[in-house]
């Protein structure tokens, strides 16, 4: 999430212009699925600035919006990366990603209400998701992906920074995380794959 509507609006149509010019170019496979899960990942901010522009009102759109389709977003950026980059067909896995999705629609379910942060920023489903499972979260949609060398290691410092800022800097509405990972992102891979 982020500040404000005009930021995750904009967040939302920065990163997505750049993911579809990005996708028009000549990229390899690992290349087009960063592109295709920054996509995904940015998606967060076209919800959040609904909820943003209807003033977070307990309503059936933020009630939809929280309990279902952010829980689905997200499952979806974990769905992808495990499943789809990194072709994992452990059973074991599957069935931890399945009973964790199946928990994140449990605890979403609800209203997204503003935190207490100077920036009212909004918080999914009335309650601050737990620390341990953001990390958690944290880890499965940057596993194969981050790393101590190359571009790994860029996502690795990128999604450490951007996990750490928020949580230390705001109190509350610890979402901002999507907002500034997708600017970073999207930069990032406009500067790196622009040149293909």
């Amino acid at each position: 999430m982020c500040f404000s509507f005009e930021v995750s609006i904009t967040t939302f149509v920065v990163s997505w212009s750049i993911g579809l010019y990005l996708l028009n170019k000549d990229l390899n496979e690992s290349q087009r699925h960063n592109v295709i899960f920054l996509l995904i990942f940015s998606s967060i901010q076209f919800l959040d600035s609904i909820l943003w522009a209807m003033n977070l009102k307990k309503n059936k759109i933020n009630y939809l919006i929280t309990s279902y389709i952010i829980p689905f977003v997200l499952s979806l950026q974990i769905v992808y990366n495990l499943f789809v980059i990194n072709r994992i067909r452990n059973p074991f896995i599957i069935l931890f990603v399945f009973i964790y999705i199946i928990g994140s629609f449990i605890n979403f379910n609800g209203y997204s209400v503003k935190s207490k942060n100077k920036f009212e920023s909004p918080i999914w489903s009335g309650t601050e998701i737990a620390v341990i499972n953001m990390f958690l979260f944290f880890a499965m949609i940057t596993y194969g992906r981050i790393g101590f060398k190359g571009e790994k290691l860029h996502t690795l410092i990128i999604g450490l920074v951007s996990f750490a800022l928020p949580y230390i800097l705001f109190d509350g509405g610890y979402g901002s995380i999507w907002c500034s990972l997708a600017n970073i992102l999207a930069f990032y891979y406009l500067y790196n794959y622009n040149s293909k």
